[in-house]
């Protein structure tokens, strides 16, 4: 059984690289699909005026509303989901969570930026394929214009 994961964070790229995973898992093929939200860490200046609980549950509401679109998506298409939620930097904690949960693929949404402002603002799909496990593939879905016409995915692997 494949296992997917795909990392959301409530952008239009996201829902496509979602959208993507459900023309995938309808090939039949038996597939596992895992969510995976990470949010940055609140600074010190925050953290020591604001309650622990209270830190926790401002991130567990903000990856809810982040997850909500791809959630409803893959339960209109009756696909079957885990969600994880973690607190960090996002390309390791996506790199290490598909290492952890042995996937075969991870599918991220990207803006499909031009090679300079890629290099000039850097990206978590392109630190995350140089962080990843080199035997887990990572395919890549550019966002659709407006229409939301579908895009091909470009697939990518570490660099040896």
């Amino acid at each position: 059984m494949r296992k997917i994961l795909i990392p959301v964070d409530g952008s239009e790229r996201a829902l496509e690289a979602v959208r993507y995973v459900i023309a995938l898992v309808r090939d039949g093929r038996p597939s596992e699909v895992h969510l995976i939200h990470v949010q940055p860490p609140l600074t010190g200046d925050v953290t020591a005026f604001v309650s622990h609980r209270a830190v926790q549950d401002f991130h567990l509401d903000e990856a809810r509303r982040a997850m909500n679109t791809a959630r409803e998506l893959l339960d209109r298409a009756s696909i079957a989901y885990a969600v994880h939620i973690f607190v960090g930097q996002a390309a390791p904690v996506i790199a290490e969570c598909a290492r952890d949960l042995r996937c075969s693929l991870v599918v991220m949404g990207t803006h499909g930026f031009s090679k300079v402002t890629h290099w000039l603002l850097g990206s978590v799909s392109r630190e995350t394929i140089h962080l990843i496990d080199p035997d887990i593939p990572v395919t890549l879905v550019k966002a659709g214009p407006a229409t939301r016409a579908p895009q091909y995915p470009v697939s990518a692997s570490r660099p040896a």
